[in-house]
């Protein structure tokens, strides 16, 4: 109950890894507000715009008087090659994947900050530190988000808030097995071969599961992580040690 008494909220709730993150906070005591488009007992708030996130802040303190814990994990994909890659995908991309956590910093700092042990996670990717063909906006969007948590880290010092990311490597979760039509078509293999290159990436074999992910998230949410902070910690089964 390492969590107990604080306020965490997490967006991106109702995917296969936010599903976990929540449960694994809310195992260890957080009150726990979801946020999401779509799902059950999750806020539905666009976590890309700014009226998405301000609803999201307002609501925490309403409901529980303070913020603890800011999990950013809303998350999407789009694939084309670069000279195809339409505007309009890549604007929704940012706005979720980088625009969207800076406002949600933006807006839940002042309760971040107001007492020692604020804490802003966000999740990042192996994206973050390597590139994929077809995935401009999001292998731009996850390298950008780095950079954001470094400066949140060094803004945060003084008030003893600590800002971090978690770099995954591929989990089959639904946002990955909607690409693999993507990959057959672009990449002119199978699916099963698109599925066995995602695992032979990883040294380990076999794909990350979200809750060795979220153990991760739980504790940079909690005392014992005090002293990281500017930092991507990755839950990658070696796909960086190669």
């Amino acid at each position: 109950m390492r969590l107990q008494h604080r306020v965490a909220i997490v967006t991106g709730a109702a995917g296969g890894l936010g599903q976990a993150v929540c449960a694994t906070l809310r195992r260890e005591g957080a009150c726990v507000l979801g946020v999401d488009l779509t799902g059950e007992d999750v806020l539905h708030a666009d976590a890309g715009t700014a009226e998405g996130n301000r609803l999201m802040v307002e609501e925490a303190l309403r409901l529980h008087g303070r913020i603890d814990v800011l999990v950013l994990n809303a998350g999407m994909q789009f694939m084309a090659p670069i000279h195809e890659f339409p505007e309009e995908e890549w604007d929704r991309l940012m706005n979720v994947m980088v625009k969207g956590p800076y406002l949600a910093m933006k807006y839940a700092w002042a309760a971040l900050t107001a007492r020692p042990g604020g804490r802003i996670i966000v999740t990042a990717s192996t994206s973050s530190v390597a590139a994929e063909p077809y995935k401009a906006a999001y292998v731009a969007a996850k390298h950008g988000i780095v950079g954001l948590i470094k400066v949140a880290a060094l803004e945060g010092a003084t008030a003893g808030l600590t800002a971090n990311a978690v770099a995954p490597g591929g989990m089959f979760t639904p946002l990955i097995e909607r690409q693999l039509d993507d990959h057959v078509r672009l990449r002119g293999i199978s699916r099963q071969e698109v599925v066995d290159a995602f695992i032979q990436r990883h040294a380990v074999k076999r794909f990350v599961d979200p809750q060795e992910v979220a153990h991760v998230i739980a504790f940079l949410a909690g005392p014992e992580s005090s002293g990281i902070t500017g930092a991507v910690v990755p839950v990658d089964l070696g796909l960086l040690a190669w």
